[in-house]
């Protein structure tokens, strides 16, 4: 890929906050050896796995990384022979033996949620034996235990035995010496590995004992006196043989490390991934980032792009406005067009910034419909530069990039050319611009260019594979909106602009006279789409509303349609049920009846009771019937 285009895109700026969120220096080694790819498997196995690790962030139990020094060169030298590792550097593997002792064992009863991460999980050997080994003999200081080994114990009980004795016994000294006014050191202190007492220069003399040190004013002489000798080399036995003995404890753990070594260097390879993924998935949600489709074919298209660099530098999502973008379904140019200052050369980055990064397995700050495809590489000319080292102007500068962007077009190739031609004489500029756009566009290249030429906005109606684009601008505010527009162009509005900054009337309205005629009348035609656009955007907002209100309104005339129509329904099953209970009353009262009047021989009493009973039957089924009766709907 073109090391300059990765520089002007500020690729090495992505990859660098990327490796500012590793934890261990083996991620950071793996972020930087981030760089775009060319086979479509391997970038998506990338993204796969940085998505996956977006969701255990996200969502799963907090992942088991953390902060470990670099130990590979003191697993190596373990390997060596009657080489030994020192209780602090043995700390730095004591930390890569738990951290993947932890890795090893995350979360096992789930990994069937997250496979690509799980080969790593399952690859990191852990040796759980050999921590304990280590915190057996070592603390958290770096220092030997006095539980190291039994032998070493006894030394040190033995030491601090023998230096209580000789203290005592120098104390014992001490006091039996003549104080003199203002004296203080008579205190036991220690020059090297052997106990001294304080005497004045003044009392020295040989046979009192050995002379070690005096004092910076040499007042004090350091003394170690005659008949502590014996327990000074004691003392000094029992350090050597302390020494010893750790030396033997270090050259067994050394022994076991070495044992495991070349796993555990396989298993810094193994964290710094993972590492290396947890960082990349980290960054992804801090752009709001989404794993796009790869495409076979070097195409794009963006949805709800943005620059994830303004993302960070702003401090989220919502401060940076999106833009939809694409090269494909035979659109291979876009020309983009717009006032100064209204985020062209912001568009042309984020395109090529997101195809690089999406190239490179990363996951990019747009919506998660984006596409991208493989290119061969990638030329961007953006920005003011010149090189003083080769003698080369701004536009020279622009043409030398532009010349090596061409000279390797071809339809797996991008070209980002900003302000193309400027720089030079705008006629020619302009003219050198045309020629540059359709050379690449016969030699079939995936181009955006931004211009402010007007000569160049006329390039879309003679060739259907170039699309105008503009950034929008608001006439009212003479202010940009940064929102990219696809298939109108765009006015530069520099005389506008000027008098809003406080350019003089008069030389505002020369310099519109001074247009030409097709000039303004382009300018007009591109104004007057504008209002057009602005004015369909607006119906269809108002159309958009009526038609959300007339979907709430149907939804909910059909909901209180329903809700009437189960209490008809319930008022039909009950008013059923209390006639079938009415009938069944009426037919054994009718029975009753029957019964008393075969009883009293159809007495005339009787009979009339009956009808009496009959009538009140009748009346109570009237009223049945009437409760049964549909009600009206309210449709208010």
């Amino acid at each position: 890929m073109n090391e300059h285009s990765l520089k002007v895109l500020e690729f090495s700026k992505i990859v660098s906050l990327i490796g500012e969120r590793c934890l261990t220096p083996f991620g950071r080694e793996e972020v930087d050896r981030i760089e775009p790819l060319y086979e479509r498997d391997e970038i998506v196995r990338r993204q796969s796995e940085i998505s996956q690790l977006r969701d255990l962030i996200r969502f799963g139990d907090p992942f088991p990384l953390s902060r470990v020094e670099d130990s590979r060169k003191q697993l190596s030298e373990s390997k060596i022979e009657e080489i030994f590792i020192e209780a602090k550097d043995m700390l730095r593997i004591l930390e890569l033996v738990i951290v993947s002792i932890e890795i090893n064992r995350y979360d096992r009863e789930n990994r069937e949620n997250f496979p690509l991460i799980d080969e790593y999980l399952k690859a990191i050997r852990a040796f759980p034996e050999l921590k304990a080994e280590i915190q057996r003999a070592i603390d958290d200081d770096g220092e030997i235990k006095d539980s190291a080994s039994s032998k070493l114990k006894r030394i040190r009980s033995d030491l601090a035995e023998s230096k209580r004795r000789i203290v005592l016994r120098m104390e014992q000294i001490i006091s039996k010496r003549p104080k003199q006014a203002g004296w203080q050191d008579d205190v036991v202190t220690q020059r090297g590995d052997r106990y001294v007492i304080g005497v004045p220069s003044s009392q020295y003399r040989t046979d009192i004992g050995i002379l070690h040190d005096r004092s910076q004013s040499g007042a004090t002489l350091f003394v170690e006196p005659a008949e502590t000798v014996e327990l000074n080399n004691s003392i000094n036995m029992l350090y050597q043989e302390e020494r010893q003995e750790i030396v033997r404890i270090l050259k067994a753990l050394t022994a076991e490390i070495a044992l495991r070594a070349d796993a555990l260097i396989e298993n810094c390879g193994l964290i710094g991934t993972l590492d290396a993924i947890h960082a990349c998935a980290d960054f992804s949600i801090a752009i709001n980032g989404n794993q796009p489709a790869i495409t076979d074919e070097p195409s794009f298209n963006l949805v709800d792009a943005r620059h994830p660099l303004l993302i960070v530098r702003l401090g989220g999502v919502d401060k940076v406005i999106p833009t939809d973008l694409g090269i494909n379904n035979g659109r291979q140019a876009v020309l983009v067009t717009g006032p100064n200052t209204g985020g062209k050369t912001i568009t042309l980055k984020t395109v090529g910034l997101s195809v690089l990064m999406a190239q490179s397995g990363l996951h990019i700050a747009a919506g998660e419909k984006s596409e991208v495809g493989i290119f061969r590489d990638i030329f961007a000319d953006i920005g003011d530069e010149q090189s003083i080292e080769l003698s080369l102007s701004t536009f020279s500068s622009h043409i030398s990039n532009i010349i090596q962007g061409l000279n390797s077009a071809g339809s797996d190739c991008l070209l980002l050319f900003d302000e193309i031609g400027v720089g030079t004489d705008p006629k020619e500029g302009s003219a050198l611009a045309e020629a540059i756009i359709l050379y690449a566009v016969d030699r079939g290249a995936r181009m955006v260019v931004t211009t402010h030429y007007s000569q160049l906005k006329t390039l879309a109606m003679e060739h259907p594979e170039i699309e105008n684009a503009s950034l929008e601008f608001d006439r009212e505010t003479l202010s940009p909106t940064y929102r990219l527009r696809l298939g109108i162009p765009g006015a530069s509005y520099a005389v506008e602009i000027a008098g809003r900054l406080g350019m003089p009337d008069s030389i505002c309205e020369r310099a519109s006279g001074l247009l030409g005629s097709g000039e303004r009348s382009l300018d007009a035609l591109i104004a007057s789409l504008q209002t057009e656009l602005a004015d369909i955007r607006k119906d269809k907002t108002e159309l958009t509303e009526r038609l959300e209100k007339a979907t709430e309104l149907e939804q909910r005339y059909r909901q209180q349609t329903e809700h009437l129509r189960r209490e008809i329904e319930d008022e039909k099953k009950k008013a059923l049920d209390e006639t079938i209970s009415f009938l069944d009353h009426t037919r054994k009262d009718v029975e009753k009846l029957v019964a008393d009047i075969r009883r009293s021989g159809a007495d005339k009493k009787a009979v009339k009771e009956f009808h009496k009973r009959l009538r009140e039957s009748s009346d109570k089924a009237r009223q049945h019937r009437d409760a049964m009766k549909p009600k009206s709907l309210d449709h208010s």
